[in-house]
């Protein structure tokens, strides 16, 4: 007994109709080598945008909520971004970007002829916008890396060791009410 049966049947069914599956393939063939000549520079700077930006919100969500084993948690980007602050922490200013960033990878991450516009970016135009007002951007991307810097360094958890050495360099600062 055959592992597949009718094998030959199947075959003569279809020789007669083998120039077609030829010309079928030819085209599939092109469209195919097209795709994969497509430039996805674009594609590759936003997966790296939000890989680094899951590595420091991994850290952050570490910290904050003292989970020792968040790895094996294995949540995804969008539950990870849904556990950052929305209120009286840093990190609350940069969590609406980092959700534009997500929506956007998924967008590059599941069609072959994506793009962003500008006009597109969102929350992250209106971050950047903030505290980077005078810089120029040539492409959506690059203002998504600099988006992504600036989202990283809202995340950093500074060890409480430094913290306390901050707090004590400046515990004698004033500013003269003049000043104001």
């Amino acid at each position: 007994m055959r592992e597949i049966e009718g094998i030959e049947e199947a075959a003569e069914i279809l020789r007669p109709h083998m120039e077609e599956f030829d010309q079928n393939f030819e085209i599939e063939n092109e469209n195919f080598k097209a795709i994969l000549r497509t430039e996805h520079d674009d594609l590759g700077r936003i997966l790296k945008s939000h890989l680094i930006i899951e590595s420091y919100m991994d850290r952050f969500l570490t910290s904050h909520y003292g989970i020792d084993d968040f790895d094996d948690v294995r949540l995804s980007f969008a539950q990870k971004t849904k556990l950052l602050p929305t209120a009286a922490n840093a990190v609350a200013f940069v969590k609406p970007g980092i959700k534009k960033l997500n929506t956007i990878r998924n967008h590059f991450g599941h069609n072959l002829d994506a793009r962003v516009e500008m006009h597109e970016l969102g929350a992250i135009n209106d971050i950047v916008g903030l505290i980077r007002p005078t810089a120029q951007f040539n492409c959506p991307v690059e203002k998504i890396e600099a988006f992504t810097t600036i989202a990283c360094t809202w995340m950093i958890i500074t060890p409480p060791e430094l913290q306390e050495l901050f707090m004590q360099a400046f515990s004698n600062i004033r500013v003269r009410s003049q000043d104001l």
